[in-house]
């Protein structure tokens, strides 16, 4: 294949798995392959770092088909699908996930060794956690996010992988949510179409209450519920972004781990990841509106079942098809005439208020109830007011850094970084950012600085740090409309 090709074949959403990998499960002997696949990814291949040899695979094959019964079936398009024995049906199954992609065989020096293949591999882990899906626990899902988001904070330099570790984590949690949503939904739309009372309240109470509502459902409105982090979690990610020297450091850790071509890629990737954990977190609650309309629903058309259930009871498919199969019984003509009772108007006419229709009786209006504001803490004021002219002074923007330049600047037109003032708290916070100038209210000094990094150090009593050079660039502007 050329390389055009090969990047077609993987850009597609099945990538490089082998083209008949889903082939096996197309057969009428489908789920004897599918137990055999967990059989070998459990017992054959287990915790085994290695590979095993052919003859220990078509052994445990063998013996997987002694357990299952030595009359299973397999496909008819596999060859030697008419094999009797227990051996010649392991080999056929051996060879129909060889030829299938599951399994490949090669050579190690004098043996055949076997492996699963590598997407194969992938493919099974997650077919497997899709059946075992509702014992999964997603409140350690949650608080994985908040601990890798806590760890890339405290340590960005090493722990730059949490931040991506945090965006799989959050992902994985809301495919749960909506996964328990569509599962509701699925569950009712069954429920809608069912006539018979019997089949009716069995999917309610076994698929609805015992699988969902109870295992899910139950434990998403719980006080321990699994996003009772989801405050904490937002605030850690938005004080990441928020801090531009937590982000030089994580952009730095990505490159220097491959995961960016440059400082730009990088920042923009890492923005982009933590702001996917903020959005996942931030609509949890639109996530829990469908799922709880969906179960009051659910529940409404229960309860309106249980309070008709006598007379819908009165009107029994079984009792019509008794009445006609008696009726087929009689012997006469086909134009016999029957009298038959009925009660399809009333035998007696209405002699009481009772009997007449009434209107709903009207709800009672509900008083409002007053409600009481207490005073805030003086305390608490003085400390929103400190934190606020606190975040004032340490936020750097592109007027500030503007103005620190121009006044730097004066006449010249290119600043050594020992030339920039440095005297207060004020000139250290301008400093520190002036390396990562380009990412400043969205790059719009840009147009009027140019910075470049040196190979050489600066120290001095304040900060040490690559020395660099900053030039004016294109037309000078008035700084006070920065």
């Amino acid at each position: 294949m050329t390389e055009e090709e090969v990047y077609e074949a993987r850009s597609r959403i099945f990538g490089g798995l082998p083209p008949d990998i889903f082939r096996i499960f197309s057969g009428e002997a489908r789920w004897f392959y599918a137990d055999l696949l967990e059989h070998i990814d459990r017992d054959v291949f287990g915790d085994v770092p290695g590979v095993v040899s052919r003859q220990e695979m078509t052994q445990a094959i063998r013996e997987f088909i002694d357990r299952q019964g030595r009359s299973v079936q397999l496909d008819d398009e596999a060859p030697y699908a008419t094999a009797e024995s227990a051996d010649a049906k392991a080999i056929v199954a051996y060879r129909r996930l060889l030829d299938t992609g599951w399994l490949t065989e090669f050579r190690d020096r004098y043996r055949r060794v076997v492996d699963m293949n590598a997407n194969g591999r992938l493919i099974l882990t997650t077919l497997l956690e899709i059946k075992a899906g509702r014992t999964r626990s997603y409140g350690g899902e949650v608080l994985q996010v908040l601990l890798q988001l806590e760890g890339a904070d405290k340590d960005p330099e090493n722990r730059s992988e949490a931040v991506r570790n945090a965006e799989r984590s959050a992902k994985s949690f809301m495919h749960h949510l909506r996964s328990i949503s569509s599962a509701i939904r699925h569950i009712e739309e069954e429920l809608i179409g069912q006539t018979d009372m019997r089949t009716l309240f069995r999917k309610f109470f076994d698929d609805f209450v015992e699988h969902f509502l109870i295992s899910d459902f139950k434990r998403l409105k719980s006080t321990t519920n699994p996003f009772r982090f989801r405050r904490k979690i937002i605030d850690t990610a938005e004080g990441i972004l928020a801090n531009e020297i937590r982000m030089a450091v994580l952009s730095e850790a990505y490159i220097k781990e491959g995961r960016g071509q440059s400082v730009e890629d990088a920042y923009a990737l890492i923005t982009q990841e933590l702001r996917n954990v903020i959005s996942v977190f931030d609509r949890i609650g639109d996530y829990l509106e469908i799922i709880e309309a969906t179960n009051q629903r659910l529940e409404r058309r229960i309860s309106n079942t249980l309070r008709f259930m006598d007379r819908i009871a009165e009107t029994k498919t079984e009792r019509v098809i008794e009445a006609l199969s008696r009726l087929g019984d009689l012997v006469g003509p086909p134009s016999l005439e029957l009298s038959i009772l009925h009660n399809l108007l009333p035998e007696q006419v209405v002699i009481g208020r009772e009997d007449l229709y009434q209107h709903k009786r009207e709800r009672e209006v509900v008083k409002p109830l007053k409600i009481r504001r207490e005073a805030p803490d003086p305390a608490f004021l003085a400390y929103r007011a400190a934190l606020d002219a606190y975040r004032g002074r340490t936020a750097i923007t592109a007027a500030k850094m503007a103005t620190y330049l121009e006044t730097a600047f004066g006449e010249r037109q290119e600043l050594q970084a020992a030339d920039m003032p440095l005297s207060s708290l004020d000139d250290f916070f301008i400093f520190e950012r002036l390396r990562t100038l380009q990412q400043i209210g969205d790059g719009a000094l840009t147009r009027r600085y140019a910075i470049e990094i040196k190979p050489t150090q600066f120290k001095n009593e304040w900060i040490s740090c690559p020395d660099f050079v900053v030039r004016r660039v294109g037309k000078v502007a008035s700084h006070a409309g920065a």
